[in-house]
């Protein structure tokens, strides 16, 4: 049987994922007055660029044997090639999103609108994870036979603690603001000209998952550490409103300190 708790903590973090970026959305529409579109660009270049290009890709991948050889001899080389593929395919997908498709709505407001549709469909995607979960953990505990369900699904469910049921719901809303501010720095680098900008947060986006997700083990290790660059992305969130009216030099000042 799997616990009560973990089930609670399952639907919770069901929730954080696919509700959060929802009620974001429609809070903030009217009081920052961000474009409908703006959101509409970050889950469609979310969805080409993720979803439909570069999950495909590696689950293609994944079938040959010179890439599982490769995973197997330098896990941590292929780890950081994996991370450095994420960075890639979705900040070089925001800047052209703000390039071409948002070109005339480079405004602070709409960088948080394509930051929701991003990190929202991202948030959802993953959401559909803990739907799962909880869809199976209820079949589990009504008793029915279970001949359409691996062993090793059942024997995890049931013997995960509940509190990792839960920890996945509030890395979710760590994500969440990392993806929002990571959209106002290639917002920034659009809209100034600073490949630079673009570079940095390509680099950023990297090391996250790849310290987050492949070098640190530990799970409290790992979402302190998310944790953390979830609270500066806040503080960029807030701040960068008057960094966007301010000259590229003082942009400049504030990444060198």
């Amino acid at each position: 049987m799997v616990s009560v708790l973990s089930i609670l903590f399952m639907s919770v973090s069901l929730i954080l994922s696919v509700a959060l970026p929802i009620v974001l959305a429609l809070l903030l529409h009217r009081r920052i007055q961000f474009a409908s579109r703006s959101i509409i660009v970050g889950v469609s270049i979310f969805l080409i660029f993720q979803i439909l290009t570069r999950i495909p890709l590696l689950s293609y991948l994944s079938k040959s044997a010179w890439y599982v050889e490769f995973f197997l001899n330098y896990y941590l080389l292929f780890g950081f090639l994996l991370a450095l593929s994420a960075g890639l395919f979705e900040e070089i997908g925001r800047y052209i999103g703000f390039k071409f498709l948002l070109k005339n709505h480079l405004t602070w407001g709409n960088g948080v609108g394509y930051g929701i549709g991003h990190g929202g469909l991202e948030s959802i995607f993953v959401g559909t994870t803990f739907l799962n979960e909880l869809v199976i953990s209820l079949t589990i505990n009504s008793q029915h036979k279970l001949p359409s369900i691996p062993h090793t699904i059942i024997k995890t469910l049931v013997e995960t603690p509940p509190y990792q049921f839960l920890v996945g719901g509030i890395e979710r809303l760590f994500a969440f603001a990392i993806q929002i501010g990571l959209s106002l720095l290639v917002l920034y680098a659009v809209k100034n000209k600073k490949f630079l900008f673009l570079v940095l947060a390509i680099l950023l986006h990297t090391i996250i998952d790849f310290v987050g997700v492949v070098l640190v083990k530990t799970l409290w290790l790992a979402e302190i550490f998310v944790g953390l660059f979830a609270i500066a992305s806040l503080i960029w969130i807030l701040k960068s409103k008057s960094y966007f009216k301010a000259n590229s030099t003082q942009m400049e000042s504030l990444i060198e300190i």
